[in-house]
């Protein structure tokens, strides 16, 4: 999920997001076309403290039996579907203090079916959403029929307290704002810490205390305290994107709790913030390569009549806009390069995408039109027509960004990062931008970062299986590949093709594999290829 642009965008934000608002249903609507490295893993004893108190049972702290004898209260809502809160700590190690409703939907509650809880990435991204308005397009009608499927929105997204920085005015004004060309660096890097300071001060302001617990492990405890609600003896569960980190995190935590886990579009939880934002960099830059050849081989894609000048003619684009934003009719909006990047990359998660995204880049290069561009940039932002922002899951993804990840945030560090990162990724690199300046001024320090696979959970880890997209431009399938490595219990699909996620219904090799494990818990050790 494409991030935001600033006045000193470059050094205060990630437009690619590292897993970073990476969703399962990243794919365009048919009316929109017309960080730094850890260098060695934490311990266990590095992990968070939160973490270290709960591992192998998540019931052993009497502080939070009041939470995980509760029980549901579910109320018909929209869609034939049902919906209940979950009350859970904001603060783990004060398990006395203020609590947080976290909102859950569930298309059944048989109580002769497990249930299977899901999170469809991110991080920020709303699995009420996903379930309530999108289920029969993520989720096969096997899986469907035969259990109760559960999506809850993570704590400090959307209906769970979702982080709030700004008015719906006020991220207009962000968004739109173009960077200073008279500054030097050095006034840039004075003047972005200056901005993330503000910025940071506002959302703490805003938000409250729950800023500060934001983070991937607070948010697994939050699963555990589902689970004994849900009366589970194990947790089964099933990730896209970010939310196999999420599950990899729970997997940590509770490794005798764990049940059926299926991750699709894995993250590998070794990486640091940089490494992630250099692989989805790259990811991004051969998907646009794989765009190319497509469109070169396709008569009614007329934008070039070779890869090699679809991509420059992109370049060029973007550069263009760069220099000089544009301002997009009816409304009269201005769209600057950080947001033509957000609304190209939209298109790119899926090649269904393909065809929408050659008719805006030919709308833009030939006519000027770039309607479409500023469409999906709103959709990723989830700005509606109406100027109203539903929810703002990019100031959730930084807040737990900020949280997860220790990241580079000297001038000198950050001018290495940016220079690799144009390098390895030269279309898109230029204009990712870095959260390390924003995440230095951030209220609060960072509790974890990357680590080793059952270093937390000091065993290894159980079975479980993952996914992986060789044409995957968000999460590289080598990801997918270094966790069934770090993990030698689990299995391992790697579908051939492109695309963001690889379980949707139609794709009857992963589905198949995929629902056979979470229906009837049949699960082969190995590697498959789909």
């Amino acid at each position: 999920m494409p991030e935001l642009h600033s006045r000193a965008a470059r050094w205060t934000v990630p437009l690619i997001v590292a897993a970073l608002g990476l969703s399962a249903c990243a794919e365009p609507e048919d009316d929109a076309a017309g960080e730094s490295t850890a260098e060695t893993p934490p311990a266990a004893e590095d992990a968070p403290e939160s973490a270290q108190d709960t591992q192998g049972d998540g019931e052993a702290d009497e502080r939070l039996a009041d939470f995980y004898a509760q029980e549901p209260d579910w109320e018909d809502c929209a869609a034939a579907m049902h919906c209940t809160d979950i009350t859970v700590p904001v603060d783990y190690d004060d398990p006395e203090g203020d609590p947080l409703e976290i909102a859950l939907i569930a298309d059944s509650v048989s109580p002769d079916d497990d249930f299977v809880l899901t999170n469809p990435g991110g991080p920020g991204e709303s699995g009420v959403d996903m379930v309530g308005e999108q289920l029969n397009g993520v989720v096969s009608a096997e899986v469907r029929e035969e259990l109760n499927i559960v999506g809850f929105d993570p704590r400090g997204v959307h209906r769970s307290d979702g982080v709030e920085c700004m008015t719906d005015e006020e991220m207009d004004a962000y968004r739109e704002e173009e960077a200073d060309p008279e500054l030097n660096p050095d006034e840039e890097f004075a003047q972005a810490r200056e901005q993330a300071e503000e910025l940071g001060a506002q959302c703490a302001d805003r938000t409250g205390e729950l800023l500060g617990h934001v983070d991937t492990f607070s948010a697994a405890r939050d699963m555990d305290i589902i689970r004994g609600a849900l009366g589970q003896d194990e947790l089964h569960y099933m990730g896209f994107s970010y939310g196999t980190k999420l599950g990899m995190a729970y997997a940590e935590l509770f490794p005798d709790l764990v049940g059926r886990f299926a991750l699709d579009a894995m993250m590998d939880v070794t990486n640091g913030a940089h490494d992630l934002t250099v692989a989805q960099a790259v990811g991004f830059e051969e998907a646009l390569r794989g765009f190319a050849e497509w469109c070169a081989a396709e008569a009614e894609c007329t934008i070039a009549e070779t890869p090699d000048e679809v991509v420059e003619a992109v370049r060029q684009l973007f550069a263009q806009v760069d220099e000089q934003p544009v301002t997009v009719e009816p409304a009269g909006r201005t769209l600057n390069v950080s947001m033509l990047v957000s609304g190209f990359i939209t298109p790119m998660y899926s090649p269904e995408g393909w065809e929408f995204l050659a008719e805006a880049l030919t709308l833009a290069l030939e006519e000027g039109d770039y309607y479409a561009f500023m469409f999906w940039a709103d959709q990723q932002a989830g700005r509606a027509p109406s100027g109203e922002y539903e929810w703002m899951s990019s100031w959730a993804f930084r807040s737990v960004m900020c949280l997860d990840y220790s990241m580079a945030s000297d001038q000198e560090s950050i001018e290495a990062e940016f220079e690799e990162l144009t390098e390895r990724a030269p279309t898109f690199g230029p204009y990712l931008g870095h959260s390390g300046v924003l995440c230095a001024e951030w209220p609060h320090e960072p509790v974890s970062d990357g680590w080793e696979p059952g270093s937390i959970a000091d065993q290894e880890l159980p079975p479980m299986l993952m996914v992986g997209t060789t044409g995957d431009p968000a999460t590289p399938v080598q990801w997918a590949e270094s966790m069934h490595d770090a993990v030698p219990s689990s299995s391992l699909i790697v579908y051939e093709g492109e695309g963001h996620v690889a379980y949707r219904p139609g794709n009857d090799c992963v589905t198949d594999l995929v629902d056979a494990w979470l229906v009837d818990g049949e699960l082969e050790e190995g590697r498959f290829a789909c």
